[in-house]
Order: structure tokens, then C-alpha cells, then sequence
């Protein structure tokens, strides 16, 4: 979505250490021994905690421990014991009520010293879609997306049909959870289209400090349009979860609408524009903001097993553009490690590879920013395959052992600079998605122009405002058509496609 200008483990040693890599809960104990929590899972209306290794406790008792993502066990509720020497624990899961462990992380610890103390690493439950409520079949027909004008007189034109579209995106303020009509409307269109929703979940200003993270309040929050989510509590952590469970449900097919993609946050690395939350450092953000996608992760699963759920990045990759960025790289690789210290998931990544310049009609336009290496400073259209690679390394990987799928959420030319160039990179940069089996989506930037964007020479609507359709439009509708392929690389004057390494 584009907002205007856009911009594993632990150590176990006689003396523990556990440490997911940037994780809050570094935990030292003086045991002897250690224990390793292999899984949490759901079976039935319990939760299997499966152990190895041991540990000496002083009361000769095991005790686990749920915490709240924001806390390091001891601090937590016992919900279970056993006697040392057992490694598997079983707790009720108890969703939906006061006494649920969905949101929580495990911690086994023993007596040391006339306290308990932490002898294990923490885990998450990592298959929250074992508890499913609904299980709608998806709506994967296809990569081709729009963002689509939403506004009554424009989307009853039904362009979207006309151009073969398979998926588009809605925005959802978190405020707005309990005033769903309006997206209802929406969701049940383009279901009744055949086409796949996916939705951008938002901490908006009316949102308000239940949602909102108090780093977001400190006389700066005027200047922003969306910030981080509440990570600072047991009970806002609670909020947040039982919020992307409460939209996941409604959106299950029961009578409003499906939606199969979630992601959580715009451009989450670019946290001073679109996450804000005045933090210490790149590392107290990620904090805060895996907190916050742990629980809603598991909100969301917990309510449509089918359902993907996603974090989102922009084009910057190995360097950041300022000091209120993480490149693109730095936050999956941080992202990646605090998941898996604590149980990993299927988590998937939504981009947005827009050129190095937004101002640049050309996806073919030749750029040092932009090379086919993992140093490259962007990620965009011409060099999609360096953000494929790396999330086919082996630390990378799904806990199924796949690449995680990558939905090009926002992809965009102005054609302030002539229709022409516009559409032939919509028409190339297309292509170039389909020739990548990792890519999930293709969503383009956008329907019909936007007013305030064309101020800012951001004319990327492949309409203008009154969807009055320009050459993008034809061009896209007909995109895979050799002969229109054909008619693009003749604008661009370079083969482009002949440059794409496919995935």
C-alpha cells in the first residue's frame, strides 16, 4: 500500500543462557542441567509441550510457565508441573476465554535457590491453525492485482473484471474493526468477482492508546499516519490478538466476505513513516513489532487455518535510506531470528519493489542502486530474484522447509513522463512477476490516479480520476499477449525480459 510518498536459537550450557537472537526474554539460570523445548502444539482442546534434555530442581518438580510476549519467565502464570525427569507437559488451550494460552509463550523452570528459575528456552505455539474456527478453500486464482478504486461510482464500473484481476488490496484501520460494513460491501464484491482480497491491517490514529504503542505518544504523533501496535502490555498483547482474530473470523466466508491474506503494517522497516514508534534503536523496534506480529499471527490463524499471514517491507534492501530505516535485508534477517528462537512459523513477506527513484517511469532503466547481488541498495522489478534468494537460504526457510512466498503488494509507474513508458512497465514488470514461482501476487499501484499523488509526479493509476482508462490500461489487460510484450520492449528500446533471472 502505498500512503502518498513512501517511502536459532539459544545456548544451553551447566549454566544457562537463553537467547533468541534479539530476543526480550535473555534469561540466565544456575541449574544444573538444561532442557530444550522442542514444541508447542495444539492437540484437540490442549497444548503439547514436548521437552528434552533435564535439569535438577530443588523441590524435584518441573514447573512451566506462560508468559505474555513482552515478559521473561519466571514472570508469567504456572498452568502446569510435573515431576523431574518428565518432558512432555499438556495444558488446556482454553481459547476464547479469560484463561486462554493462544497468545502466551512456555517456559519450563525448576527451583534454584528457594526461586524458580528458567531451565529451557521459550516457545510459542507454532500451529495456532490446529484451533481453526473456519476453514474457507482459498481464492488462489492468479497473480494479477490491482489496488482498486473504491469509490461507489467508479468500482460499480467493474473494471477490475474487464482486466483479469485475481487479487486486490483493502486498507483496515484497526479502529474500524467494529464498523466493518463499508468493507463488507467490498470484500463481498470482489468475492463474488472471483477475485482474492487481501487485507493491510493499520494502527490509525483513532485507533487510540489500546492499540496504539506508547512509543507512538511523545509529542510526535501529530506527524504521522500509522504507527506500531501495542506490544507493551499482557492485556494490550491480548487486545491485539484477539483483534486479527475477531477480523480473521469475519472474514472466513461466513456471511461478509473472504479474505485470504493478511499483512500486518506498510513498509514495517521504514518505522518512522509508516510504524512509528520512537525507539531506542533498529533492534527496540523489531522488538516491538515482532511482539505485536507473534500475537496477531496466531489470532489470525486461530480463526481461518487457510489464511497467510504477512509482514511488509519497501524497496530498500541492503542499506537503509536514513536512520529511521532498517534496509529491507537487515529486517527479515532480524525478524526471521526472533521468530525461530521462539518457535517458527509460516510467516511470508508482502514488498513493494518499486524503482530505486519513485519519480522513474522505467522498470528497464539501468541503475548502480540496483544490481543482481545481495549487496544491491534496492530491490525492484529489474532484480526481484535478489529478494527470492535470500529467503531460499536455508535459516530462511518456512518451518516446512519452503520459501516463503513473497506478494508484490504495491508495485507502480507514474506516467507523468508519458503513457507510453508507463505502460510498458507495467506490461515488463508483470511479466517479470510471473516469471518468479515465489511470487504469490502482483498488486498494481493503482485503479485511477490518486489527486494528492499526482502532486508529487505520482500519476500511477492506470486510470485517471474519473477512471477514464489511459495506454496502461490496455496494456495490462493484455499483458502476457507476445504481441503487446512485444510493443513494450519496443518503448523501452532494451529486451527487458532477456535481463530477468527467472526463480
Amino acid at each position: 500500500m502505498r500512503v502518498l510518498r513512501k517511502f536459532t536459537g539459544f545456548l544451553l550450557a551447566l549454566t544457562l543462557i537463553v537467547a533468541g537472537s534479539l530476543s526480550t526474554n535473555t534469561i540466565e539460570a544456575s541449574a544444573e542441567g538444561a532442557m530444550v523445548i522442542n514444541s508447542a502444539h495444539i492437540s484437540g482442546g490442549a497444548v503439547v509441550i514436548s521437552a528434552s534434555g533435564s535439569a535438577t530442581s530443588e523441590d524435584g518438580m518441573y514447573h512451566l510457565i506462560a508468559s505474555a510476549a513482552n515478559q521473561a519467565a519466571p514472570t508469567g502464570k504456572e498452568v502446569a508441573s510435573q515431576g523431574v525427569g518428565s518432558t512432555t507437559f499438556s495444558v488446556p488451550l482454553n481459547k476464547g476465554t479469560a484463561d486462554s494460552v493462544l497468545f502466551k509463550k512456555f517456559t519450563i523452570c525448576a527451583m534454584v535457590g528457594g526461586k524458580l528459575a528458567p531451565v529451557s528456552n521459550s516457545m510459542f505455539i507454532t500451529n495456532p491453525e490446529a484451533s481453526a474456527s473456519h476453514r474457507p478453500k482459498r481464492m488462489d486464482y492468479g497473480k494479477k492485482g490491482i489496488l482498486p478504486a473504491l469509490e461507489k461510482n467508479l468500482a460499480d464500473k467493474n473494471l477490475v473484471s474487464d482486466l483479469g484481476i485475481k487479487q486486490i488490496n483493502l486498507n483496515i484501520p484497526i479502529s474500524q474493526l467494529n464498523s466493518l460494513g463499508g468493507y463488507d460491501y467490498s470484500v463481498q464484491k470482489y468475492n463474488s468477482l472471483g477475485i482474492q482480497v487481501n487485507v493491510i491491517l493499520l494502527a490509525d490514529k483513532a485507533a487510540g492508546k489500546k492499540y496504539i504503542s506508547p512509543l507512538s505518544y511523545n509529542g510526535m504523533e501529530k506527524a504521522h499516519s500509522y504507527y506500531g501496535f501495542n506490544a507493551s502490555t499482557e492485556t494490550s498483547l491480548e487486545d491485539l490478538g484477539n483483534a486479527a482474530a475477531q477480523l480473521a473470523s469475519h472474514y472466513s466466508n461466513i456471511g461478509f466476505g473472504q479474505v485470504d491474506n493478511f499483512i500486518i503494517g506498510n513498509e514495517v522497516n521504514a518505522w518512522y513513516k509508516w510504524n512509528y514508534m520512537k525507539c531506542s534503536s533498529n533492534d527496540a523496534f523489531m522488538n516491538e513489532y515482532y511482539k505485536a506480529f507473534r500475537v496477531m499471527y496466531n489470532g489470525i490463524k486461530s480463526e481461518n487455518a487457510n489464511a497467510n499471514v504477512y509482514t511488509c517491507i519497501d524497496h530498500e534492501w541492503a542499506r537503509p535510506e536514513a536512520s529511521y530505516y532498517i534496509s529491507g535485508k537487515e529486517f527479515l534477517t532480524k525478524l526471521n531470528n526472533l521468530v525461530t528462537a521462539e518457535g517458527n512459523v509460516d510467516w511470508r513477506v508482502a514488498a513493494h519493489p518499486n524503482n530505486a527513484s519513485l519519480l522513474s517511469p522505467k522498470v528497464w532503466e539501468a541503475s548502480k542502486l540496483v544490481t543482481h547481488d545481495q549487496s544491491s541498495a534496492y530491490v525492484t522489478m529489474a532484480n526481484l530474484e535478489v529478494l527470492t534468494d535470500y529467503l531460499s537460504l536455508p535459516e530462511m526457510l518456512s518451518p516446512s522447509g519452503q520459501v516463503r512466498s513473497v506478494k508484490l503488494s504495491e508495485v507502480g509507474y507514474p506516467s507523468n513522463k508519458g503513457e507510453e513508458l508507463q505502460a510498458a512497465s507495467v506490461v515488463l514488470a508483470y511479466n517479470a512477476a510471473l516469471a518468479n514461482k515465489h511470487v504469490d501476487g502482483f498488486v498494481l499501484l493503482r485503479e485511477n490516479d490518486h489527486k494528492e499523488e499526482i502532486a508529487q509526479g505520482l500519476a500511477c493509476g492506470i486510470g485517471n480520476t474519473n477512471n477514464e482508462p489511459k495506454m496502461a490500461y490496455s496494456f495490462y489487460k493484455n499483458a502476457t499477449d507476445p504481441g503487446v510484450i512485444a510493443q513494450a520492449h519496443a518503448i523501452a528500446g532494451v529486451e527487458f525480459m532477456q535481463t530477468i533471472i527467472p526463480r
